[in-house]
């Protein structure tokens, strides 16, 4: 007799793990059928192990287990995702199933859709991550040849990308020659789309191209021969939900699984893969890159007007050479675009008086000030972008009364509001999480953008992927504003955005400041990626960051009697003197978020190993995260 644990592919179920008893061993990974909620539904074994060893549990268990009935038909997921999530439970503080269930494509986690029949694996390719450095045009020509290549040899080759949106033009970038061996699967297809990508994967008469995100990455060929990851450093390879597994070290792990090759490419790598490539950990694609040249000019423009308290518009939001150039621009029938780092009118509100700042009560962020406008009717809301929080913006403040409530900060709202006012005849696009909250509308607003002259769009980062070669002039509005991010990336993050708006822009890029120009943006304007890198891994070095040091943040929220007793359970299972536990900066008397950050010397992998086990033991309710971009 076996205890075997499974997860509910239920679509919306809430459920992560059930527990029945079995006559028969399963394998992990075997979709079978269990009764869930009175009914019978499609589950995925996780775990199975004899009833002597499970005595204990099932005996304190509050509940009884029931039986499995007999399965007939048994689908097992194949042995190389098997294998790659046990690899990855080495990394992750979750089961090997519990992984496997995320990197499961959403049409069979949902139990629409069988996984297809794989044989095995007899690939023997350099499995070593290469890195790609370059831009995006040189990158696509690379790509061609090296997809070519794999042709050539009768192999396929998997083509992942961040978002759905970028299947699109990776599909037209790709295509020429090859449009009949080309398959897209896109999340965002009708069904009918989707089951003729299916279709053409069964189909292996000849090498196919697959393009698509990480969602489907592992929905796999027998002759894929090779993976690419496009735009390798992008934030979307991560989840957001536990185990929060980042889809760039799954990928790493499937390729050397399956023996297959990997390449890596970006403007900009992470620092963390540009380490790896000086250390001879990852091989260099091409030619080692140390400078990039781009068409257009990065120019700084310095604002030395000082914000005053008093006043309703405290300074001049557009420089007299920002405003000079995009009028030229709009004249001449040229594009523009205007980043700006925030959404809404404001990413704060406080009140004047106490100093009291309005936050979100889930993620305890600060509000930001968001307008809506609706049959003629205006709407203030408060907006949380952790939680999605949504409430009516207060007209007081709820701590001290007072009716001195001040907007703090440039919102992409109040970047539109100031340009409609000096320029009413100009035509504006905006693009942000609010004007679209879905990539179907975010793609109408970027093709109205290229379609048409003499306009301006307005971004926040939602913007930036979608932008591609012919934009005349981009604008960071607020250089400052795009810094103070709260992130150990900032710096690559902000050296990474500049550079996209280099590659994107024709003619020149603006950048607005109230500071004096330093190290970052003279590595920008001169395309220096080498000095940058040279810079940040000496300073992540110095701060004991990632790659060096290998971060594990356990966070948890609760009043301070909860939060007290949260860290009891943390310490009594972590108990390592490399704890460091201290409050999120936003907590509140009535509700507190606690951290506890552990920093693990990179090359000491069994210290890792003993936390990641210990931390695998931790109660759902302490969010476990590897390598967060933000640790406060």
């Amino acid at each position: 007799m076996y205890v075997i644990q499974v997860t509910p592919l239920i679509r919306g179920t809430k459920l992560e793990s059930l527990s029945y008893f079995s006559a028969i061993q399963y394998e992990i990974g075997s979709f079978i059928s269990a009764p869930v909620r009175k009914k019978n539904q499609p589950v995925i074994v996780t775990n199975c192990k004899p009833v002597s060893a499970s005595k204990t549990s099932v005996k304190s268990a509050s509940f009884s287990l029931r039986k499995l009935p007999i399965q007939k038909n048994i689908v097992v997921v194949p042995i190389s995702l098997r294998d790659t999530a046990a690899a990855l439970a080495k990394v992750y503080p979750v089961s090997p199933g519990a992984i496997l269930y995320h990197l499961l494509p959403p049409e069979i986690r949902n139990g629409t859709r069988t996984y297809p029949n794989v044989v095995a694996y007899n690939h023997a390719e350099e499995t070593t991550p290469h890195l790609l450095t370059a831009r995006i045009d040189e990158r696509f020509l690379n790509y061609q040849s090296h997809i070519r290549g794999v042709f050539a040899r009768r192999g396929s080759t998997l083509f992942v990308v961040p978002t759905t949106s970028d299947i699109t033009h990776a599909a037209r970038e790709l295509s020429l020659g090859i449009d009949e061996r080309v398959v897209t699967l896109n999340s965002a297809d009708s069904k009918k789309k989707r089951d003729e990508a299916y279709e053409q994967l069964r189909d292996t008469s000849q090498p196919k191209l697959i393009i698509t995100t990480a969602a489907h990455a592992y929905i796999d060929r027998s002759d894929i021969k090779a993976i690419i990851v496009e735009q390798s450093a992008s934030q979307h390879f991560t989840t957001r939900t536990r185990p929060y597994l980042d889809h760039r070290t799954a990928l790493v792990a499937y390729a050397k699984v399956t023996g297959r090759s990997i390449t890596l490419g970006d403007t900009v790598p992470r620092t963390e893969d540009e380490v790896r490539r000086r250390q001879d950990k990852y091989l260099t694609y091409g030619e080692e890159v140390k400078r990039i040249v781009f068409p257009a000019p990065l120019s700084v423009v310095q604002q030395k007007d000082k914000p005053q308290p008093e006043k309703e518009t405290p300074f001049e939001l557009f420089s007299p050479r920002v405003r000079k150039t995009i009028e030229l621009t709009i004249e001449s029938s040229g594009r523009a675009f205007f980043y700006a780092a925030r959404k809404g009118l404001a990413p704060v509100v406080a009140c004047v008086d106490c100093g009291f700042i309005f936050r979100c009560p889930d993620s305890n962020t600060p509000y930001s000030l968001v307008r809506t406008c609706k049959n003629g009717v205006e709407t203030r809301w408060f907006v949380s972008s952790t939680s999605g929080r949504r409430i009516k913006a207060a007209d007081t403040c709820e701590h001290c009364g007072s009716w001195r409530l001040r907007e703090r900060g440039v919102g992409i709202q109040q970047v539109v509001d100031e340009w409609k006012t000096l320029y009413p005849d100009n035509t504006i696009l905006v693009l942000d999480s609010e004007t679209a909250p879905t990539q179907v509308k975010a793609k109408k607003i970027i093709e109205q953008f290229y379609t048409n002259r003499g306009v301006i769009l307005i971004g926040t980062q939602v913007a930036v992927p979608y932008l591609y070669r012919g934009v005349d002039v981009s604008a960071v509005i607020s250089l400052d504003a795009a810094r103070a991010t709260p992130t150990w990336r900032a710096d690559e993050s902000l050296f990474r955005l500049l550079l996209k708006l280099r590659e994107v822009s024709e003619k020149e890029v603006l950048l607005q400041t109230r500071s004096e120009p330093d190290a970052l943006l003279e590595y920008a304007a001169r395309g220096a990626i080498e000095r940058f890198y040279d810079d940040e891994i000496g300073l992540r070095q110095l701060v004991k960051y990632p790659p060096f040091f290998t971060f594990i943040l356990l966070t948890w929220t609760g009043d301070r009697e909860t939060c007290e007793r949260a860290q009891a359970i943390v310490d009594n299972i972590i108990n390592t003197p490399l704890a460091q536990h201290y409050n999120n900066p936003a907590s509140t008397k009535e509700k507190m978020m606690q951290h506890c950050l552990l920093r693990v010397p990179y090359e000491d992998q069994e210290l890792y190993q003993e936390l990641i086990r210990k931390a695998s033991q931790l109660p759902p309710f302490v969010k476990v995260e590897i390598n967060p971009d933000k640790i406060v």
